[in-house]
């Protein structure tokens, strides 16, 4: 009985004790983002001080429990020894134990409780272990007392404590909606000037209110470069506006395959913000589905016109399995016959390097692939690689019917998609000059993620600015208007068309390039004289290129209020050099 007796008091001492370190592990992380920045402000910026930061921050919140948690084993091991349980069979016990964890703790109760609550409930279930326990104890009123502290400590937590959630807030601005899920903490934010922003873990921006034009032209541009397409299959949802801009043709069933429950929860938000008024939010032929997307597509199913795959961070755990060699075949295996693939890849987080390994991935399944820009941004630029199976080069005559459609519920122009020019003119790449650009790459397979081990050194450790990695891939790949256009246009259309197109590729590198100097003002005039000369020659070379004509429109709109005479003279030039 003694025996007995001075084995639970043991127990109830280590229950309590390893309660006390959960806590004070825990608490460390509300101090993470101090402790975070002093570790790299003393050791600089780079790949190595970020790595050694993390490290510092699981030691403080991980070692104490981990030490009390051995030695609590190690007793209670000793213990069934003693009472003839071989360690083996403690072993296992444990194991099952930890086995379990997992999903208890990372399916059912952080979605549940968050982690603030599902810390506090191990510290209490410790806690109600020892209780028991203390009762046996000799010195029960001192126990007791070692086991009230920690109790009292764990309710001021749940009482007074902050929530355990970290989301960046800025100035005049509110978190809309937080939730914690199994995989991730999914936020939106708004800011003071009424901009919603989607973020996972508090770091990824996957879209916001303001990148409506920018995100609805992934989905636009591809359902415009496939003939006809009738069923179409997003992977990856962000804010959801691609597969809503997608949807808002009424004969075009949609699907949306995302992997996060929470996104596809907070994706509602920018949904109503962006919805007409009396219009639904969620359109019927709009169709989303919470799974995994690698999986997914491996499951038996409909075959799709048009498959278009988000712009996933590379870095993002698992994210570098949906550019293999493997996923790219399984992809192919569920286009219908003359269907379309469109990879988005997120240039301005990933490097060059990263790239031609994706890139040499895409053409060992698609070897007639090209590639395109969704958009001119030059801190945030978007690369698609564009696959038609079988389908050879486009038709002009489709194409041209494709953007005259009276049935496309979209104003496209509103996208920047106002003629044949527009919808081509974002191609940097032919076939052969992808080949080139990715030849010395390792590919990007199942046994062999080079991409998964590569990406991550991206994020910490940024070797260029995305502006400097989409102008070195601009040098670095070509195409001309045969790469891309079926030799079955008329002869007497080709020899205008080939001309102008090729023009307003000239003209958007000249466009791009500009951008790189330009510093943004408030000031019209002051912007104006930085701009005006850069883009009038960019429309010199090529007339078609309304991105240019633009600005320059809306800033002689602008300056006619202040400046009559010069905005005159300006919209004079303008007219000189329209198509």
């Amino acid at each position: 009985a003694a025996t007995a007796t001075r084995a639970a008091a043991l127990q109830a001492r280590w229950l309590c004790a390893l309660a006390v370190a959960c806590l004070l592990g825990g608490g460390t992380l509300w101090a993470a983002e101090a402790l975070r920045a002093a570790v790299q402000s003393s050791l600089g910026n780079g790949m190595a001080a970020a790595l050694l930061a993390e490290g510092a921050l699981a030691l403080a919140a991980f070692a104490l429990p981990t030490a009390v948690m051995g030695a609590l084993f190690s007793e209670l091991s000793l213990q069934a020894q003693a009472g003839g349980l071989g360690f083996s069979r403690a072993l296992a016990i444990n194991t099952l134990g930890a086995a379990a964890a997992p999903p208890l703790f990372g399916v059912l109760l952080v979605p549940t409780l968050g982690a603030q609550g599902s810390l506090l409930l191990v510290v209490a279930g410790y806690l109600a272990l020892a209780a028991p326990r203390v009762r046996l104890t000799p010195k029960v009123w001192a126990t007791t007392a070692a086991a009230a502290a920690p109790a009292a400590a764990t309710a001021a937590v749940a009482l007074r404590a902050p929530p355990l959630a970290f989301v960046d807030v800025p100035e005049g601005g509110r978190i809309v909606s937080y939730r914690e899920g199994a995989l991730a903490a999914v936020s939106v934010v708004e800011d003071a000037a009424g901009v919603s922003r989607l973020r996972i873990n508090n770091r990824q921006q996957e879209g916001s209110s303001h990148t409506q034009r920018s995100d609805a032209r992934q989905a636009l541009l591809p359902l415009l470069l496939n003939r006809a397409p009738q069923r179409v299959r997003y992977r990856g949802l962000g804010t959801g506006t691609p597969a809503r801009a997608a949807a808002a043709d009424p004969g075009l069933q949609v699907d949306a395959v995302e992997l996060l429950p929470d996104v596809i929860a907070a994706a509602a938000h920018f949904a109503a913000v962006q919805a007409p008024s009396g219009a639904a939010a969620t359109p019927a032929n709009l169709h989303l589905l919470a799974a995994d997307a690698r999986r997914h597509v491996r499951s038996a199913g409909p075959v799709y016109d048009v498959i278009v795959s988000d712009n996933f961070h590379p870095a993002r755990s698992g994210s570098g399995s949906l550019y293999t060699v493997e996923h790219f075949q399984a992809v192919r295996e569920r286009l219908a016959a003359g269907g379309l693939f469109c990879q988005w890849l997120p240039l301005h987080q990933m490097d060059l390097g990263t790239l031609r390994s994706v890139v040499r991935s895409f053409l060992q399944v698609y070897p007639d692939g090209w590639a395109m820009l969704a958009t001119h941004s030059l801190d945030t630029p978007v690369l698609g690689l564009v696959a038609r199976p079988g389908a050879g080069r486009f038709d002009t005559a489709l194409l041209q019917q494709r953007l005259s459609n009276p049935h496309l519920p979209q104003a496209l122009p509103d996208f920047g998609l106002d003629d044949l020019y527009a919808l081509l003119g974002g191609f940097i790449a032919s076939p052969q000059s992808l080949g080139s650009f990715a030849a010395s790459a390792p590919l990007n397979t199942d046994d062999h993620p080079v991409v998964a081990y590569r990406a991550p050194r991206i994020t910490y450790a940024p070797d260029t600015l995305p502006r400097d990695r989409l102008l070195a891939l601009l040098q670095a790949v070509q195409i001309a208007p045969g790469d891309l256009l079926s030799d079955e246009t008329p002869a007497d259309t080709a020899s205008k068309l080939h001309p102008r197109l090729a023009a307003y590729w000239a003209a958007r590198d000249q466009f791009i390039a500009a951008g790189l100097a330009v510093r943004p003002t408030a000031d019209v005039a002051a912007m104006l004289a930085q701009v005006r000369e850069p883009l009038l020659g960019v429309l010199r070379t090529s007339p078609d290129f309304r991105p240019a004509r633009e600005p320059l429109l809306r800033m002689a709109q602008a300056l006619a209020a202040t400046d009559a005479p010069a905005a005159q003279a300006l919209r004079r030039e303008l007219d000189l050099r329209a198509p």
